[in-house]
């Protein structure tokens, strides 16, 4: 059971409407951050498994041999019976309150559940079992006095007028974010609609914040890295490194390596030692949303902003960077775009996602020197990755949902198999 309590936590002045200096007043209009409290341990005994239910809000999606995991933003992962992908079907809904990010590797899903990870097996869609949990990765316990835990705000926008000499006042004037301290260590909404944790076949998606390698999953939190160890006793081990960035936005494994993505840089973090992340590198750029794809000896990052969006700014493009030397990264090209988003390799090809502005599909025989080959218009995608089994088979994630298309002997054309709306 959740429980709303009215204490103004969070206070964001948007603009200052106006001022009577007279009364010594001044009219603002601000974000009220209302907290939400609720009791963890009975949070974490729900249970799991629930009845199916429709996709209202999506974020991450798995592609498996059989079967598609889609997270319903803050709720859980609605499990779909890929079987025929002609008839994909939903059998299951896993219940994970607060969660928007997961990672999948081998049948096991782990994923953010508020302050603590857990591990779950779908190895039988229809009856998810919790391997193990790890508690407050992300940081202590934050309570009220009834001895509530804090798990989350609310938000709404309010104007009025002030007193300027009060504390409350002074505090929506000058910007503050009370709610900071708790806030700067829960991951992030991302800034793409909705995209692929990654496939069976070990193909990872480009957006994703929680990852896997070398038997540690790695999650990124604004301008901190948690670590945790997936142990044969379960999740344990957990490692917080703060600091290493700011606005963390993607991460990638690749080799010994983790390239992470952020509004104005590209980390390369070497995990040698997967415990302790030494960075190698720092690949400067403009300001934009970027997904990075790493692969032997390159590197693809599109750079996507918009005016009135998460990503402010007026550059879109898609970079090629050399990585053979991870110590000395060297920019290739930088290739217009419109809009891009989540991207994937199939073969020689770079699919590159760009929303409404459909999917583009590059030849990357030279891989530093990508041609495009094709733009298809109708295929609204944020995001693309290839079937882990049948090989002419890609999947998208757009506005009105996961389509699933065959692609064409000389690759020309898509062939919409199926659909998954919401």
């Amino acid at each position: 059971m959740v429980f709303m309590k009215n204490l103004l936590l969070g206070l964001i002045a948007f603009s200052i409407i106006g001022c009577t200096t007279d009364y010594g007043t001044v009219q603002v209009t601000y974000q009220e951050a209302t907290a939400i409290y609720g009791d963890i341990d009975e949070i974490r005994s729900q249970p799991l498994n629930e009845t199916i239910r429709e996709i209202n809000n999506p974020g991450k999606i798995y592609l498996g041999s059989d079967m598609i995991l889609i997270g319903e933003e803050q709720e859980g992962i609605h499990v779909i019976d890929n079987t025929d992908p002609v008839n994909p079907t939903a059998v299951n809904f896993i219940n994970i309150p607060g969660n928007r990010e997961f990672f999948v590797k081998d049948n096991k899903i782990f994923a953010e559940t508020y302050y603590d990870v857990v591990k779950i097996d779908v190895s039988d869609m229809q009856n998810a079992v919790l391997d193990s949990r790890a508690e407050f990765v992300f940081q202590d316990v934050w309570k009220n006095a009834q001895e509530e835990t804090l798990i989350g705000f609310s938000f709404k926008e309010v104007t009025a007028e002030l007193n300027q000499d009060d504390d409350f006042s002074k505090q929506v004037l000058a910007e503050n974010e009370i709610y900071l301290d708790y806030a700067k260590n829960i991951i992030p909404k991302s800034a793409l609609p909705s995209s692929f944790a990654g496939s069976g076949s070990k193909v990872s998606g480009t957006a994703n914040r929680v990852t896997y390698s070398d038997e540690h999953v790695y999650i990124i939190g604004n301008n901190s890295m948690y670590i945790v160890a997936d142990e044969a006793q379960g999740l344990n081990n957990i490692n917080k490194i703060s600091n290493i960035g700011e606005g963390m936005e993607t991460i990638f494994p690749y080799e010994n390596n983790l390239y992470v993505g952020s509004r104005s840089a590209v980390n390369i973090f070497n995990i040698t030692d997967p415990r302790q992340p030494e960075e190698a590198y720092e690949f400067n750029h403009a300001t934009a949303c970027d997904p990075v794809l790493p692969a032997d000896g390159v590197a693809y990052v599109t750079l996507r902003t918009a005016d009135f969006s998460a990503c402010p700014g007026n550059i879109n493009s898609l970079l090629v960077l050399d990585t053979r030397d991870i110590h000395d990264v060297d920019q290739k090209e930088e290739i217009a775009m419109s809009s891009p988003y989540g991207m994937t390799i199939k073969g020689n090809e770079l699919y590159v996602g760009e929303g409404e502005n459909g999917l583009k599909i590059f030849d990357i025989s030279d891989k530093y020197k990508p041609e495009l080959l094709r733009t298809i218009n109708n295929v609204k995608a944020y995001d693309v990755i290839p079937h882990p089994t049948i090989g002419n088979l890609i999947l998208t994630t757009g506005p009105d949902g996961v389509s699933q298309y065959l692609v064409n002997e000389n690759g020309e054309s898509l062939t919409l198999q199926s659909s998954i709306s919401y």
